[in-house]
């Protein structure tokens, strides 16, 4: 043979091998043979064979299987490359910075939130604090001088109102039992152990906590290896969805990621079966097996890690702060220095002397933007974003249910039932029942996939599933799992 050909066929390094590949399947309109392409290339069957499943996950591709038990590697959506390419390149540049800036932004702006919400409630009570201990020295004052006024009024209404406060708490501190006591005291431990910080506690409020499912994937990878062992390397793709949850024609494409990585290769029973074959995964020295007892199905987000308490202290807290902006806001608008004074307008026109003592040139425009406007629009905010993202989440968790439904039919269907319909979700936990329109949806997806006949009572029969399950069952249970085997040779004896 020719040194020129046979660099080019035996001495190819993996990218080349690809191209070469590539370029044959392009030739052969995206859909041949591991013989059709080793028949284009002169590459070795063990090359072809190795690329194959690696080049159906970079590009879209899938796997068919002919009526004479013949696998096609088909590519319907050209070569156009997940992974590579100057666009993916810049693309991974600008997650990796877009990702150090978030992480900076969100501490940043975890801080600004904790210091608008807990400083302007603050400042609020605090100012008007002030304005009822003016407006009581003022209608004592006005009584000794025997005249009234509309502001001594309201002032002394308003002491009234904070005096009748502290006495109820007062009394009913006074009057506690010791136990009543120790328990107040061991409660207030208790939270003050559990307590989160607060920059991250009003966050959570507004926006939630991280992904409880950013890890999934690695897991899901876990359990496969496990399911491998246990299924005796024989994997269809039932199996895969059961793991996984993606809809069936997802996990014909995912499950080609597996063959790559874990070299796994696509088979076809004597009957016509198509299966995947993990074999190598079974040679293993460790008989480790509690990941078996771990869960596939994904978590549902939950709206906020904090307790319902301190939610509802930050609602209560925003909520002061609405009320407070928009009567500064309010009172700014409605603003004339003819005006008289009416106990509602008293706290407005107490702050803008105040302000105005301490040398403010503009109290109003103070007033209208600080007191008013920011807060104003802030405390809405605060109300909105968490409301937006409540009925946001609601439609993630749903997706996440379509995805455990798809887990939990599919590990039902591993018992070779050969009927399916809603009454399947009768058991199921809850975190895997999306609504009935999506679990028609699901019944419908895998009725069609599992090419499943209607009975006159409206129950698919899954009789082709069946048929196939018994054909895999029949493989496994003639197939052997052994070990490495003994140690016949060591290189340091």
């Amino acid at each position: 043979m020719n040194t020129s050909i046979e660099k080019k066929v035996y001495d190819y390094k993996p990218d080349a091998v690809r191209s070469t590949i590539v370029q044959a399947l392009r030739k052969k309109h995206g859909e041949a043979t591991v013989a059709d392409v080793i028949a284009a290339t002169g590459l070795p069957k063990y090359q072809v064979e190795t690329e194959m499943p690696a080049l159906v996950d970079e590009y879209n591709g899938r796997l068919r299987v002919t009526d004479s038990g013949e696998i096609l590697f088909s590519f319907p959506h050209g070569f156009t490359s997940r992974y590579r390419g100057l666009g993916v390149t810049l693309k991974k540049i600008f997650s990796a910075v877009k990702k150090g800036v978030k992480a900076i932004a969100v501490f940043l702006f975890k801080a600004w939130i904790m210091v608008m919400l807990v400083g302007y409630f603050v400042f609020f009570v605090a100012l008007a604090l002030l304005a009822v201990f003016a407006s009581f020295a003022g209608s004592s004052s006005s009584r000794r001088d025997n005249r009234s006024s509309s502001s001594g009024a309201g002032g002394f209404l308003a002491v009234r109102v904070i005096e009748l406060i502290v006495r109820i708490w007062f009394y009913s501190e006074l009057f506690k039992t010791p136990e009543e006591r120790a328990s107040d005291y061991y409660r207030r431990q208790e939270a003050k152990r559990n307590s989160r910080p607060l920059h991250k506690a009003i966050f959570s409020f507004v926006f939630g906590e991280p992904d409880v499912n950013k890890d999934h994937d690695v897991l899901l990878k876990k359990i496969f290896v496990a399911m491998v062992r246990m299924k005796k390397g024989i994997i269809t793709i039932e199996d895969f969805i059961a793991l996984t949850g993606l809809s069936p024609e997802s996990a014909e494409q995912a499950i080609c990621r597996y063959l790559y990585e874990f070299e796994g290769s696509p088979e076809v029973s004597e009957d016509g079966t198509l299966y995947y074959d993990f074999s190598k995964l079974l040679v293993r020295l460790d008989t480790e097996k509690s990941i078996n007892t771990v869960s596939a199905f994904k978590k549902l987000q939950p709206f906020s890690g904090n307790n319902k308490k301190s939610n509802t202290t930050f609602a209560v807290i925003n909520g002061v702060n609405l009320i407070f902006g928009s009567y500064f806001l309010f009172q700014a608008l409605q603003y004339d220095p003819a005006m008289i004074k009416t106990e509602f307008s008293y706290f407005f026109y107490f702050t803008f002397k105040l302000f105005a003592s301490f040398g403010v040139e503009n109290p109003l425009a103070v007033i209208t933007w600080v007191l008013g406007a920011v807060p104003f629009v802030f405390s809405l905010l605060f109300w909105i974003v968490p409301a937006v993202r409540s009925l946001l989440l609601k439609h993630s968790n749903e997706a996440i249910k379509v995805e455990n439904a798809r887990r939990y039919v599919y590990t039902q269907l591993a018992h070779a039932p050969i009927e399916l319909d809603e009454s399947i979700f009768n058991d199921a936990p809850v975190f895997a029942v999306p609504d009935s329109q999506n679990i028609k949806k699901v019944l419908m997806e895998t009725a069609v996939y599992e090419k499943a006949d209607v009975s006159e009572n409206g129950k698919y029969i899954l009789t082709d599933y069946g048929r196939r399950y018994k054909d895999i069952e029949s493989l496994r249970a003639k197939k052997i799992v052994t070990g490495p085997g003994s140690v016949i040779f060591d290189s340091e004896s």
